[in-house]
Order: structure tokens, then sequence, then C-alpha cells
């Protein structure tokens, strides 16, 4: 443990400094001014410090500059601040309390109330290191959560009439959002685009636990409406325990049909999708079905879509419509880069908006598919 002690010898602080020998504080680093102490701190102290005493008289001359010293320490140091001192009746003390101290100590001492200040403030600052050490290990394991679950997401996809890629921005905190896709045969392709109501360790395990499901969801049923009422069923007899919270998912399902030359999809009142031709036409794909979760069974609502050509799908979490409230998403930005693959126009895409790791409330997920028939 360390202690730093602010002020000029004294009977006071040398008291103190035997105090602090008395209960094995053997680091205790002493200094007449604000200036040397901190000169100090900043070269050459390597433990961290448990408590600072600042010991001074204030007057209603040096308070405010007092307070400025109080407060240059709070800011650089974090350990309480215990301020030893004997003061004018005419100053308001909460000022310094304003300044940052955790408590003071009143000359001349009174030996009891001065060792249960020191004891209560060593105390505190116990703990908060403690504090830290839990909230530093919990933060590691969410970074661990993120990479898996960023991993856990859907490798690009490159077949003769489908590119598949997906553009995945983390928050910061964990999220809900996820896509996969995936071949069922030489004709048929799923895409799926999810998000888990909610932020946090539960809407991640949401997402975790559906992830695990899809593949036999989806290569067994491959169709829409069943994909979207067994995926209905999981969800909600997955989170029905009346102990727990509802969860809720928004989805949009699409299955493309490269020999029929068609799309069939179900959104589940997801944000809606956008279906570009090579001449600038799109086709809206909106919310058509219900969210998932809420009720045993729903009413699932298929849509079906010709193809012919050049296409290309643009889909997204909601966590791009509040990006920026000042700023409405140009989604034809994706048909300007028509001539370029999914990636390349994805990473524009990112580029425009400023989409950095870890700088927003909600993950930003948007899948690109380009289909050429």
């Amino acid at each position: 443990m360390a202690v730093l002690i602010i002020g000029s010898v004294s009977n006071d602080v040398l008291r103190m400094q035997k105090y602090f020998h008395r209960i094995d504080i053997k680091n205790i680093h002493c200094f007449t001014t604000t200036e040397a102490a901190m000169n100090y701190l900043l070269d050459d102290l390597k433990e961290e410090l448990d408590l600072i005493i600042f010991d001074a008289k204030l007057t209603l001359k040096n308070c405010e500059e007092i307070c400025q010293h109080i407060e240059v320490l709070q800011n650089w140091i974090d350990a309480p601040i215990l301020l030893s001192t004997s003061y004018e009746k005419s100053i308001t003390i909460d000022r310094v309390f304003e300044a940052g101290i955790f408590d003071f100590i009143l000359k001349p001492f009174d030996f009891t109330h001065f060792k249960t200040r020191i004891q209560v403030a060593l105390k505190y600052q116990g703990e908060a290191k403690l504090r830290k050490l839990q909230e530093s290990s919990i933060q590691k394991d969410l970074m661990i959560a993120k990479k898996f679950q960023k991993n856990a997401l859907s490798l690009p996809l490159n077949l003769k009439h489908i590119q598949i890629n997906g553009l995945y921005v983390t928050s910061n905190t964990l999220g809900g959002d996820m896509y996969s896709w995936f071949k069922i045969n030489d004709d048929l392709t799923a895409v799926l685009l999810y998000d888990a109501m909610g932020h946090g360790i539960a809407a991640s395990l949401v997402t975790m636990s559906i992830k695990s499901l899809l593949r036999g969801i989806i290569t067994r049923l491959i169709d829409p409406v069943a994909v979207i009422h067994e995926l209905n069923h999981q969800i909600y007899e997955l989170f029905s325990d009346e102990d727990m919270d509802r969860f809720l998912l928004t989805a949009i399902y699409i299955l493309i049909d490269t020999k029929s030359g068609t799309l069939h999809y179900v959104n589940a009142a997801h944000p809606s999708g956008f279906l570009y031709g090579k001449y600038g036409e799109t086709v809206f794909l909106p919310a058509n079905t219900p969210i998932l979760g809420l009720f045993p069974t729903i009413q699932i609502n298929k849509k079906t879509i010709p193809l012919s050509g050049w296409h290309r799908i643009i889909l997204y979490t909601d966590g791009l419509l509040t990006l920026n409230e000042q700023q409405l998403i140009d989604f034809d930005f994706f048909h300007s880069y028509a001539s370029q693959d999914n990636a390349y126009a994805l990473q524009k895409f990112s580029q425009k908006y400023d989409l950095s790791e870890n700088q927003h409330s909600d993950d930003i997920t948007v899948v690109s598919v380009t289909i050429t028939l």
C-alpha cells in the first residue's frame, strides 16, 4: 500500500507518518507542495496510491487555490483525498468537497476520529480496486464474447450466380444481430438476417442460441413459411419460462431459386430490404409477418418476386437507422456501385458513414446479395 502526504513539515505530518508505519504502510511519500508531488508521481512513482492526505489550513484567501490543487490531484490520481485542516468559520466546507475530497480531518486531531477516517478511506479504496478488477475481468469476458459472436457469422459466399457478403460493426455492448446463409443445393440458396430485441449479454445469448439451430431448421425445411414458423416456435419455447422475460426477434428470410428465377421471402417485423435491378428499378421487401417469439403461432405471409438478369439485395438491421438521426441513409448508394462486387460496395459504404468499431449504441449489420442470372 502507498500513501501520499502533501503539506509543510509539522508535528501533524510527523504524527500521520508514524501512524501509517504502525499499521504497516511502508510506502509513505511526503512533499511540501502539490507541484513537487505531481512531478514525482509522473516521473518515478510506480505503485498505485491508496490514499492522499492534503495538509493545509483553509482561509478565505487561499481556499480557491487549495481547491484547485485538489482538483488537479483528483483528476490525475485515482485515490481518495483527505483534507487535514483547520478552517475559518466563514468558509463553506462544501467547496472542497466539490473540488474532490473524500473526507476531511479537523485539527487539532482527535485521534479516534483520525483513525476512523483513515480506515474508512483505505477500505473504500480497497473495495474500489476490487471493483475495478472485477469490471476489468467482465470487460475481457465481453470482448471474448463479442469476438466469438462475430466469428459465428457466415463467411462470404461466392457461387456461380450468387455472391453474398456481410458488414457487421459491433456496438459498445454485446448485441443481438446475426446473419447466416446456406447453399442448400445447386439451385437454392437461403439468407437469414435477424435481430434479437435489446442489448447486452441476454440478447447475445438469445442470438447464439438461435444460431445453433439455424442450419438444421433451414436445410431441413427450406421453404420460408416453414422456416419462420419453426423459428417462431423455437424462440417461444426456449424463452417461455414464467421466470424469464419474453425475448422477441425480428427477421427477414430469403430463399433464392436460380433454376426458376424467383426470390421468396418472409419479413417478420424487420426493416424493409431493397431489391435493385440493373437499370435502377427498386422493389421493397417490407414486413409482412408479425414479430417472432410473442405468440406460439402466428400468421406467416410469403411473397414471391421474379428475377431476371442482374439484381442486388440489401438487408440491414435497425442499428443502421439510428446511426445518425441528422443524416438519412442513402440506400441507392449500393446501386451506384452496381459494377463493383459486394465487398467493395460494403467497404465504401462503411467509409461514407464512418462505421468504426465499438462506437455505437447498437450493432450495425448490412448484408449485400448480388444475383446474376
